[in-house]
């Protein structure tokens, strides 16, 4: 099985002390820097094994701790590719700041008491599953396209969400179906780094240049009679003092294609995972545990809650067009071929005092693209375009009373526009009648709310 190997690197110094750290930082620096390399502002470097010249580097690395009597430190990532598989990890992505707030001891199902968290759910912009430490989250459109199409394999305990403003809430989810075992790697003091290595890999090498490992992160493997036939099946090993622990959801491809196509998951949430019939040397079989969660009693009574405030007329809240910007980036980062380049300089500079100038900053990270099946961000030419057109249609409609002052910054799947307003508002305009059909209070909502979609 193919993979990538990278080390995270720094140089340490002996006799470093809080009050003299600072030298050892700027001499870090300069040594990355004389290897043409970048760095952090304390000295930590990256390098990829295949890299042209990760060997002269990994050289000039033991050459300067033998003349200077440092020592080198890193962390070490392998990641797997070209494999088949029928499972994927539900991947979250990282909660924002100061989304959490209080969290309390509940009844668990062993009889014991397990920590639950309330969130302000509206500052979470991007509608996709999140981690915290150990526990995993979905958005409710997971949740609703899970219960009304009968899956089975998971417990659902809502957030609850204390924030004032509307928002996609968000439910805890714990495995019901448990895989007996998981294969890692994690003994750093006891690992064999040749038999990590035995296939050609990397770490013996790095284990003559690096006398500590911060971490070797290596991706879990399950054997393939360990796996259910389909559905849904979670791993949980409990974190100790000598153990890091892990909790996974893993989705079968089958339930995984319907939860794409109803909307409930993005792709990118999917993480493929080896599941093998013999497993990559180096690797220590782990037995799994019963993952903790609150009684069944607790996690009914919880959903409904959560229906109770669905119920509640609460304000809408404001995107900044700070945090559309980074959605945009996020989205066009994650899925690289949907999005154009950037517009040009030189085409920038030309709209600054046209009408385009309020779109302009997403512009310059996606000249167009598809912000998400429903709605395609038009590049500017091809604004130009549909505007004239959209304005020549609506000559012929003699019933309509007054146009839409704005011009066109999207198409939809079905041939509906979106115009963006001369008072900031985005409206969408309906193809089969001269009617606005959607409205969002500015340019930034309304690319979130498309990505989102």
């Amino acid at each position: 099985m193919k993979y990538i190997e990278d080390v995270h690197w720094i140089l340490d110094k002996p006799g470093t002390t809080i009050h003299n750290h600072d030298e050892q930082f700027r001499e870090n620096i300069a040594f990355v820097h004389s290897l043409g390399k970048k760095c952090d502002c304390v000295g930590w470097s990256n390098l990829r094994r295949d890299d042209p010249q990760a060997e002269e580097i990994l050289e000039k690395v033991v050459d300067f701790c033998k003349e200077n009597g440092w020592t080198a430190r890193g962390l070490y990532t392998r990641e797997y590719t070209d494999f088949d598989t029928d499972w994927f990890e539900i991947d979250g992505a990282d909660f924002k700041d100061n989304t959490f707030g209080e969290c309390i001891s509940v009844p668990s199902q062993d009889g014991g008491t397990v920590k639950v968290c309330s969130m302000k759910a509206y500052r979470e912009l991007s509608v996709t599953p999140k981690s915290w430490g150990r526990c995993l989250y979905v958005p409710e459109r997971f949740y609703y396209a899970y219960r009304e199409s009968e899956m089975t394999g998971l417990d659902f305990c809502w957030a609850k969400d204390t924030g004032k403003y509307a928002a996609q809430q968000y439910f805890e989810i714990f495995g019901t179906e448990r895989i007996p075992q998981v294969a890692v790697a994690w003994d750093l003091k006891n690992q064999d780094l040749r038999k990590l290595g035995s296939d050609g890999g990397w770490l013996p090498r790095l284990g003559e240049v690096f006398a500590q490992w911060t971490l070797l992160n290596l991706p879990y493997c399950y054997r393939k009679e360990d796996m259910p036939a389909g559905g849904i099946a979670y791993a949980y090993i409990p974190r100790t003092f000598s153990c890091c622990g892990l909790y996974q959801v893993l989705i079968h491809k089958d339930v995984a294609q319907r939860l794409l196509q109803e909307k409930a998951i993005p792709a990118g949430a999917l993480k493929p995972v080896p599941v093998l019939d013999v497993i990559p040397s180096g690797y220590t079989m782990r037995s799994t545990s019963d993952c903790p969660r609150p009684t069944r009693e607790y996690m009914e009574q919880s959903l409904l809650d959560c229906e109770v405030l669905k119920k509640k007329k609460r304000p809408i809240w404001q995107v900044s067009e700070k945090d559309a910007l980074k959605i945009l980036r996020k989205a066009k980062a994650d899925r690289k071929e949907d999005f154009g380049k950037k517009l040009s300089k030189v085409k920038a500079e030309a709209l600054f005092e046209t009408k385009h100038a309020p779109i302009l900053p997403y512009y310059l990270i996606a000249n167009g693209g598809y912000l998400s099946d429903e709605y395609k961000l038009l590049s500017v030419d091809e604004s130009v375009a549909e505007t004239k057109e959209f304005y020549n249609l609506l000559e012929k409609e003699e019933l309509l009373e007054a146009k839409p002052d704005g011009f066109v910054i999207c198409t939809c799947a079905n041939g509906d526009w979106v115009l963006l307003l001369q008072d900031g508002a985005v409206i969408r305009f309906s193809h089969e009648a001269p009617e606005i059909t959607e409205q969002w209070p500015s340019l930034a909502q309304f690319i979130v709310d498309s990505i989102n979609d």
